[in-house]
């Protein structure tokens, strides 16, 4: 190998990396989803012992039961005036998420939803 392939495959090596180490600076969807697939088949008390008492409690006509947890964070307004128009424009936007952990009748952890704009999570490596 001479030197200039070297230089490349030195450079093409350390861009792997910095991407590979950028990837898990942010929180995403799929690290929420790791967090959320770590409580399947545990006991719904030690989620709670975790996260706290549920927002809400639904039970299903089977016997199982629905334990949901709801995340509301920051509302952020903006406004701006539309001079063609001649009026002002309002937009709003919340920070929310909303997991919801099924439970069969002895209080295992059987499924999980989540909706929401905050739902992420860093991925553990």
């Amino acid at each position: 190998m001479n030197t200039n392939s070297k230089l490349k495959f030195s450079i093409l090596m350390l861009a792997t990396i910095l991407l590979q180490s950028c990837a898990s600076l942010y929180p995403t969807t799929a690290g929420y989803e790791q967090i959320l697939n770590s409580w399947s088949g545990s006991d719904v008390n030690k989620l709670m012992l975790s996260w706290g008492p549920p927002a809400d409690v639904f039970t299903m006509p089977n016997g199982n039961k629905m334990y949901t947890w709801l995340y509301v964070g920051n509302s952020y307004v903006s406004s701006n005036y539309n001079y063609y128009l001649n009026q002002i424009q309002t937009t709003g936007f919340t920070q929310y998420c909303k997991t919801t952990f099924t439970t069969n009748s002895s209080d295992r952890i059987v499924s999980w939803r989540y909706k929401g704009n905050v739902c992420r999570a860093y991925i553990k490596k």
